[in-house]
């Protein structure tokens, strides 16, 4: 679908939040993403994924952080200008799974998914907080939404620049050990693969459920190009098995999932992490 640029905001040193105008704003759960062409040009030939942040009037808004050309190319986007976006794509965080605490972890641009679902979660009920890291205080987007929404927050940083200096996981193993009733608290993480491995270990041995948005990199966005696959441990009939003449080449056939189509959130119990 064809959208206008509302507002392309920085708000970090490499940070950005880009308002996108639709004619008729879908239904979007916390972890779906959309697929935007950048420019008309060759290059960059392919769509970037982004999450979306925010439904705002009339639109959406995600928050983009500068990595590559694809990026700094969007820096220079500006009101008025015409996007090409698929979406909404890939599955969400069901806050179906929680009825109690939910905490929300999140590393850097992995905030992104987690206004959405903290303003859900508040809206049902639920006891929310996250827990929020970066590399410096530079590598914080979204702070003042979620003091908006007085959503409960703990920050770290590795230069301790805000908040605890130390990782972010850290804090997740301190809250897990002072949660009154682990069976009614649901770990949601997105951030860095170190991290989610990490969160899915001390969830794990805490005996918490667990749920994690990974970010592999996308062609297509629908399952098609099958370049975002990742190993599962699941062997349920739903998965795609890979035989040996199929892709990824393989001696014995692998059970696969697609981060674009079955994910981009998972069951972290579900991943093969040694594989990540």
């Amino acid at each position: 679908m064809i959208a206008d640029v509302l507002y392309n905001r920085k708000i970090l040193p490499a940070y950005y939040r880009l308002g996108i105008g639709l004619k008729k704003v879908p239904s979007f759960k916390p972890g779906q993403f959309i697929m935007l062409r950048i420019t008309e040009q060759v290059d960059p030939l392919l769509r970037r994924p982004f999450g979306v942040y925010r439904i705002i009037d009339k639109g959406i808004e995600i928050l983009y952080k500068v990595v590559g050309r694809g990026t700094r190319l969007m820096t220079g986007l500006k009101l008025g200008d015409k996007l090409d976006i698929l979406g909404p794509l890939g599955n969400g965080f069901e806050l179906s799974h929680s009825t109690g605490d939910i905490i929300m972890i999140a590393g850097g641009i992995g905030i992104a998914p987690f206004y959405l679902l903290g303003a859900g979660g508040k809206g049902q009920g639920a006891r929310v907080k996250l827990l929020f890291g970066g590399r410096s205080k530079d590598d914080l987007p979204g702070l003042e939404d979620f003091k908006s929404l007085k959503i409960n927050m703990e920050i770290s940083t590795d230069d301790g620049s805000v908040g605890k200096k130390g990782l972010v996981t850290e804090l997740l193993k301190k809250e897990l050990k002072t949660q009154h009733s682990k069976l009614k608290t649901v770990v949601y993480a997105c951030g860095p693969k170190g991290m989610l491995k990490e969160v899915a270990r001390i969830a794990k041995t805490a005996d918490v459920p667990c749920y994690v948005s990974l970010d592999n990199v996308m062609a297509c966005g629908i399952g098609a190009c099958l370049g975002c696959a990742v190993k599962i441990r699941s062997q349920k009939s739903e998965v795609k098995s890979f035989t040996p003449t199929s892709y990824p080449p393989h001696p014995t056939s692998q059970i696969y999932k697609m981060v674009c189509k079955d994910g981009p959130v998972f069951d972290a119990r579900e991943i093969e992490w040694e594989a990540i």
